[in-house]
């Protein structure tokens, strides 16, 4: 019995020996429970520490609170369990403890900071999880003119990228493959994400959300043929497609990424590698079937 109680109490200090745990660990007794855009706001609340805790640091620190913390899907918010509870007393009564909590964690935003806020906003994803039915409305002006700016071009999309063809029905063949893309993406990272998110119960209502996400992580493709239209270069001039190509298919690998990690609160290697994982099934499917 000894034993293991050792152990446990080794456990809950190995969580507690980051600052920023800790700091997590006070906010949640504070509030009972909280929501993600809460305790981010909570985080960096002090302007005189100087930090920018991102989307992923909260996920990745609250994965190694382990279960000192619980997520209670049907509100989306965090809470203490009881054994974080235990945690916290411990925090409290320890004077080390509270003193190097106070220290806080600082975070310098970096260059590569700020062009990861801009190629992968978390905000994006946050507001079009609480406001499902805009951006529903937004994907459908959003769908009609991909699918214009597509024809137009005579393109069609293949999975995560571009094939030329000629045909009567253009507008329809373009319309048709960018809605089979997108399904089909949604599927597979639904897949990849049942198997790889084991602390996540996935609900129908995730379902609908990730099938916005994979929407809004597909966007950088409209690069392509809009590039096209304005006569920069043909697909033709293989090589330069072909990067530009590539590059739009690592855009939407982090952005899919990064509306995973928003919407299953998993850190960012795991939402990458389903990411990755998926955008490139889609690949290979795409040569199988022979577009």
């Amino acid at each position: 019995m000894s034993t293991q109680f050792d152990e446990n109490l080794t456990e809950i200090f190995k969580a507690l020996s980051h600052p920023l745990r800790q700091e997590i660990i006070e906010i949640l007794a504070n509030h009972q429970q909280i929501g993600y855009t809460s305790l981010q706001t909570e985080l960096n609340r002090d302007p005189s520490k100087k930090k920018n805790v991102q989307v992923g640091t909260i996920y990745h620190h609250i994965s190694l609170l382990g279960d000192l913390v619980i997520q209670n899907e049907n509100t989306k918010t965090w809470s203490l369990s009881d054994r974080g509870w235990i945690a916290h007393k411990l925090l409290t009564k320890s004077h080390n403890g509270k003193t190097y909590l106070e220290k806080g964690d600082q975070f310098k935003p970096t260059f590569l900071t700020y062009i990861w806020k801009i190629f992968a906003p978390t905000k994006l994803f946050l507001i079009a999880k609480e406001s499902l039915i805009l951006f529903t409305g937004w994907f459908i002006i959003f769908l009609a003119f991909f699918s214009f700016i597509t024809s137009d071009t005579g393109l069609v999309l293949v999975f995560v990228f571009f094939n030329e063809v000629n045909s009567t029905n253009q507008l329809w063949i373009s319309l048709g493959s960018i809605i089979l893309s997108w399904i089909t993406f949604t599927f597979l990272i639904l897949l990849l994400s049942k198997k790889m998110v084991s602390n996540r119960k996935i609900v129908h209502h995730d379902l609908i959300t990730l099938f916005i996400f994979s929407g809004i992580a597909l966007l950088p493709l409209t690069i392509f043929p809009i590039i096209m239209k304005i006569g920069i270069f043909t697909l033709q001039e293989k090589v330069i497609s072909l990067a530009l190509a590539t590059l739009l298919q690592l855009w939407v690998i982090l952005l899919t990424a990064r509306g995973l990690s928003v919407l299953f609160f998993i850190r960012m290697d795991q939402a990458g590698l389903i990411s990755l994982i998926a955008t490139y099934l889609m690949v290979i499917l795409g040569l199988i079937l022979g577009f």
